[in-house]
Formats: structure tokens, sequence, C-alpha cells
């Protein structure tokens, strides 16, 4: 008879077996499979709402913490006794009779520790992004990866190009802003914002002077001519179908030079020739009108040029040796 009941320390009662919780065969706080302490002085520290008092006893007895079996159990049993009886005995059968708190514990630990780091990654979250809408202005249309974003391109910009005044640095982050926002009007299709945009973006580009270097850079390829180079000197030629002969096209140019190279040097020499002549007649007291120049310009084209007779050999010895003898 004296099997079926035992004191309990704490309280002193007698208490059928019944009454003690069952425990984990590897806790020092077990006789038998048996709970020291009765469930009456156990449910004394137990708040069932509560899941570190749950956690408490479930390592006193060595058992595993599972919350989520307990949060389920605990809404369907009214009394705490019951609850925590049935509790502890799925807790040492089936699935979990090969663990221990210990074991349980750890895998909770880690989860636990998982949550605390996504609750400072939320206040991290949120104390940024408020950091982020003081730098670059408060926006509905902007998120956390939109000012993140725009930390990107200023960091990347001003690490190429290190302005020291703040008027220039300025300008990059309305260019980070207005990058951003053409993207986001680009992607909702939102083709008349985004063209506006990126007018804007240009326009700030070459006030900032960074078009212009980009321009001047010798590996950049600016103009058709550049892109045609650039291919043949990767190997690849081009296939030209020219439907003219070549040498007409040479010929005609030729032409055109040769007239645009007379027409300038003989313009000259007529302009010579009349500055000359009212020279001439205003020193021998003739006076020269707008017509008399009309028609010499007009006759100047017809005279021809008189060629003189080329000199042989016997006048050209003899024309040396004049001179020759002039100088001795």
């Amino acid at each position: 008879m004296d099997n079926k009941y035992r004191t309990c320390p704490v309280c002193g009662n007698k208490q059928e077996l019944d009454y003690y919780l069952p425990t984990s065969n590897s806790t020092p706080y077990s006789i038998n499979g048996k709970s020291v302490i009765c469930i009456e002085c156990m449910a004394q520290h137990i708040d069932r709402k509560k899941l570190e008092t749950i956690d408490k006893m479930c390592q006193f007895l060595d058992i595993p913490f599972e919350p989520n079996v307990w949060i389920e159990m605990e809404e369907e049993y009214e009394k705490l006794g019951p609850l925590l009886l049935d509790y502890c005995y799925k807790m040492i059968r089936g699935e979990y009779q090969d663990s221990d708190w210990s074991n349980v514990n750890a895998m909770w630990q880690k989860a636990r520790e998982y949550n605390g780091l996504l609750d400072k990654v939320q206040v991290i979250h949120a104390d940024l992004l408020l950091y982020l809408r003081k730098k670059w202005g408060a926006s509905s249309d902007l998120v956390l990866d939109d000012y993140l974003r725009m930390e990107e391109y200023e960091r990347h910009t001003l690490s190429h190009y290190p302005f020291k005044d703040e008027a220039r640095k300025d300008v990059i982050r309305k260019l980070a802003k207005i990058s951003v926002l053409s993207d986001k009007s680009i992607t909702a299709g939102n083709t008349k914002d985004a063209v506006s945009y990126l007018q804007a973006y240009n326009t700030l580009m070459k006030e900032l002077g960074i078009g212009n270097e980009i321009a001047n850079n010798e590996g950049s390829i600016n103009t058709l001519s550049e892109l045609v180079s650039y291919l043949e000197k990767k190997g690849f030629v081009l296939n030209y179908r020219i439907s003219e002969n070549r040498d007409v096209v040479d010929k005609t140019i030729e032409n055109m030079q040769q007239y645009v190279r007379r027409l300038f040097n003989d313009s000259q020499e007529t302009v010579n020739e009349m500055y000359t002549q009212k020279t001439l007649a205003e020193d021998a007291g003739t006076i020269i009108d707008d017509d008399d120049l009309e028609a010499l310009y007009a006759n100047s084209g017809e005279e021809s040029v008189e060629i003189e007779e080329t000199l042989n050999e016997e006048e050209l010895e003899l024309m040396f040796r004049q001179v020759e003898n002039e100088f001795k």
C-alpha cells in the first residue's frame, strides 16, 4: 500500500504516485521516474500563460520543452493539474522519448537568437530608414532599397570624383535621386516622367562636367567612324557596297578642290589688280568710278595670260655669267 504513496519534501503531504510528474531517467531530481516534488507544489510555481515558467519546469524534470505543443494543449484544458500530467507524459513518449531538455532547448535557443536578431534588424531598419529620409527627403514612393541605391550611387561616384566642395556633392546626390526615380518611372511604364528625369539627369551631368570627361575618355567610342575603326582593328571588316565607280568619285572631289583653289586665287589677284589700277588712276588725276571697276573685273576673266618662252641652255649660261660678273 505504501508503494502507491510518497511524501512530498516541500509540503510534507503524503500523495499518490499519480500526483507526481513523470521525468526522464537522466535527471537527479527523480525517484523511480517520478518527480521528487508533488504536482501541487509544482503548480504553485507555474503560470500557464508564461512560457518561461514552463521551460523551468521542463528543465527541472529534464523533459523537452515544446512551446507550440504547450500552447495547443493549454487551450484545451481548463485545470492546470491534468494539463501538466498530459504534457509531461507526452514529452517522454513517442518522438520525444530519446530527447531531453538540453537537446531541445539548444534548438529553441537558436530560434530565440534568430528571432531576437530579427527584432534588432527591424529596429535597425526603422532607424536607418528614418536617417535616410532625413538625408534624402521623405517620399512615399521611395522604400529602403531605393535609399540604399542612392547611397551606393553617391559613394561610388564620390570615390571616382573626389569633390571637396559641398555644392558639387549636392549635385551628385541629386543625380543619385533622379537616377532612382527614372528607373522606377521606366519600370512603371510612365514614359513622360522618365523622359523628364533623364533630361534633368543629362543637364546636371553637363553642369558638373562629368559628361565631358566621359566623352573625352580615350577608350570611349563617340562616332560611327570610331566604331568602324574599332571593329576593323578587332578583325571585323564591314562589307561595303558601293555602286558608284570610285575613280569617278575621287575625280569629282579633285575637280571641286581645284575649282575652289582657282576661285580663291583668281579673286585675290583681281582685287589686287583693281586696287593697283585705282591707285594709279588717283595718282594720275584720273577718277575711276564703280562702273569702271565692274568693267575691269568683268574683262579680267577674259584676258589671256601670256606665257614667256623658256630660255635655252646657252641663254641660261649667259645669264648666270652676267650675274656672276656683277658680284665679283
